[in-house]
């Protein structure tokens, strides 16, 4: 069983071309829909690992990764409970 998770708001940003489709949208917003609950159903259950922290030090070895903090704190999950993500950043709060 993976480790516990928490509740998470997501939010979708989509840039399109100036210029309208013969069916006169931008983008079909069912599209997207899809694509966003499939990466949700993908990250569900995960620890979301900021990959690219500007405070903290993250290292994978042995099947874990390692959360070495600026407090001198360290933390260690089991690497197939985590979902490494290219951002700076990720909160609970």
């Amino acid at each position: 069983e993976r480790l516990h998770g928490h509740n998470y708001k997501v939010g979708v940003r989509v840039h399109g071309s100036k210029k309208i489709a013969n069916d006169g949208y931008v983008v079909d917003f069912g599209n997207i829909k899809k694509v966003t609950r499939k990466v949700c159903k993908e990250l569900n259950e995960h620890f979301l690992c900021p990959m690219l922290s500007d405070v903290m030090d993250i290292s994978s070895n042995d099947g874990n990764i390692t959360l070495s903090c600026q407090d001198g704190s360290h933390f260690s999950f089991p690497e197939s409970d985590c979902a490494k993500l290219p951002i700076v950043h990720a909160t609970t709060e």
